[in-house]
């Protein structure tokens, strides 16, 4: 769940964990992950390569977009989102 983008906060309570320690247990996150993660947002590749920082850019775009929607969609009638 946690390398599936879900808050750890969130999956402690899901487990009934009092104590955040004890669900970092069994919620470690691989090293490949992680490594992924770096690669695709480090600023320095993204300085050399302006394609990857076009393409990156267009991601952020699209995944902001795609957050305001899901806000407008749950506002309801009546009621306007900013």
């Amino acid at each position: 769940m946690l390398e599936s983008g879900a808050d750890i906060r969130f999956i402690q309570q899901m487990l009934g964990h009092a104590k955040l320690e004890t669900t970092q247990i069994y919620t470690q996150v691989s090293i490949r992950q992680i490594k992924e993660v770096h690669t695709r947002t480090h600023p320095a590749p993204l300085a050399l390569d302006p394609e990857l920082a076009a393409e990156l850019a267009a991601e952020l775009v699209e995944e902001a977009a795609e957050d305001e929607d899901g806000l407008a969609d749950r506002a309801g009638p009546g009621i306007v989102s900013a």
